[in-house]
C-alpha cells in the first residue's frame, strides 16, 4: 500500500537553506544553471542568486523553477539531499550484471536487482498506473526498503531529490522511510511496475 510520508527525513543546516538545497538537486539532476533556468523561464541569475543565497525566492517564484526539474515544493523540502546511494538501474546495466557462478539454460536470463534487505520477509505488489496516473504531489514512503521493476509503460520517478524517467526493464530501490512520487506521463499507455518490500 502506498502511505503518504509521516515525517521528513533529517537535514543538516546547510541544506535547510533554499539555495543550498535548490543547488544539490540541480546538480543531482544534472542541470546546470542555465538550463534549469530556461526550463522554469526565469533568469540564469536569479538560479545563481538564490544559490548563493543572494536573493530569498517567493513560494511562487521556487515553485515555478522547480516545475522546470520537475519537482513539487513538498518533494524539495522533504527529500534527504544527504542519501546519495544508487537508485534507477538501467535495463542495460541489468543485463551487463556480472552473473558469474549462476547456472541457468541459454533461454533463460537472470537479471539480480539491488535489494536494501534480503533477510526480512518480502512481498511482492503488482502496481498499475493508468493513463496520467500521479501518486500527488504530496511524497509518499514505504515503512519497508522498496525495489520496482518496470514491466510496461513508462515512469517518472521523483526520489532522492532526483527526477529520473524510467523505461521498460529499467528498475529501482527506495530506502525505508525514503519520499518519492510516480508519475505515468503516457497520454496512451498504462505503466505496469512490479515493486517488492522487505
Amino acid at each position: 500500500m502506498l502511505n503518504p510520508i509521516s515525517s521528513a527525513p533529517s537535514t543538516s543546516a546547510v541544506t535547510n537553506d533554499v539555495g543550498a538545497r535548490l543547488k544539490i538537486v540541480r546538480e543531482q539532476n544534472g542541470l546546470s544553471q542555465r538550463e534549469l533556468a530556461k526550463r522554469a523561464g526565469v533568469t540564469h541569475s536569479n538560479i545563481s542568486m538564490i544559490e548563493q543565497g543572494q536573493n530569498s525566492p517567493s513560494i511562487n517564484s521556487l515553485e515555478k523553477i522547480l516545475n522546470g526539474i520537475p519537482m513539487t515544493l513538498a518533494q524539495f523540502f522533504v527529500c534527504d539531499p544527504s542519501h546519495s546511494s544508487q537508485i534507477v538501474h538501467r535495463a542495460a546495466d541489468l543485463r551487463a550484471a556480472d552473473l558469474t557462478g549462476t547456472k541457468h539454460q541459454p533461454d533463460i536470463i537472470v537479471y539480480n536487482i539491488p535489494h536494501r534487505n534480503s533477510t526480512a520477509n518480502i512481498f511482492f505488489q503488482k502496481l498499475i498506473l493508468s493513463v496520467g496516473a500521479d501518486t500527488g504531489s504530496t511524497p509518499l514512503a514505504s515503512s519497508q526498503p522498496m525495489s520496482g521493476y518496470i514491466f510496461s509503460g513508462q515512469l517518472e520517478l521523483t526520489a532522492n531529490m532526483q527526477v529520473s524517467i524510467l523505461n521498460k526493464d529499467d528498475a529501482f530501490t527506495l530506502s525505508a522511510e525514503q519520499a518519492y512520487r510516480f508519475r505515468n506521463l503516457s497520454f496512451i499507455d498504462e505503466c505496469v511496475l512490479l515493486i517488492c518490500k522487505a
